[in-house]
């Protein structure tokens, strides 16, 4: 089958889309609003995109009638926010905080999810996450139907019993108490339920 996107709409190709990219890892972005509202909402079109300087990248889709979603506007207006990672203890809680509230509204105090303030950065994190990136606005790409967010990281975030050690001594995180969950096409998720490892390829 060949699919043309100018012959399809939207919805179709955002069925699409997020059926043939998975899993996808989904980012549980932390920010506040000019007023000082926290939100928290989760992403899972997210990727890192450089370690010099570390930096990820977040997309915001656009709401209904094309209006900025609060995490777009917050991110915009202030310049900083928090990435953190979901495990699959905080699933609820992430799916909470996907419900969509007025700006006016904090899906912290709705959702009853323990709030942290960020160290270097004025937007909070869910206090529960294993690992969160505190983030600098660097980047936006208005693309139409969604922002393509660039943030650099100022501060990582890792809890204790998940930093392990690569064999050259560099922090890892520990994967099997990291427990994280992903974003597959619908309402499906998957969690890291079988690794395999590859040989680098010789040059």
């Amino acid at each position: 089958m060949r699919i043309d996107p100018a012959g399809q709409t939207g919805p179709d190709l955002y069925r699409l889309l997020i059926s043939a990219i998975v899993p996808r890892p989904i980012a549980w972005v932390g920010s506040r609003s000019a007023a000082g509202v926290d939100n928290l909402a989760p992403f899972s079109f997210f990727m890192g995109v450089s370690s010099a300087p570390l930096s990820l990248a977040i997309s915001v889709a656009r709401g209904r009638g094309g209006a900025l979603k609060d995490t777009a506007r917050n991110i915009l207006e202030t310049g900083v926010f928090t990435v953190s990672t979901v495990s699959f203890a905080d699933r609820l809680a992430m799916n909470d905080s996907a419900v969509p509230h007025p700006p006016e509204v904090s899906e912290f105090e709705v959702a009853q999810i323990p709030a942290r303030p960020g160290e270097r950065v004025a937007a909070p994190a869910p206090a529960s996450a294993g690992v969160c990136f505190e983030c600098v606005l660097r980047h936006s790409h208005d693309l139409g139907g969604a922002h393509l967010i660039v943030g650099e990281v100022v501060l990582a975030h890792v809890r204790d019993e998940l930093v392990g050690r690569s064999p050259d001594g560099a922090v890892v995180v520990e994967l099997s108490g990291l427990d994280p969950i992903a974003r597959l096409g619908g309402p499906d998720y998957t969690r890291v339920t079988e690794v395999f490892s590859l040989p680098a390829p010789r040059r």
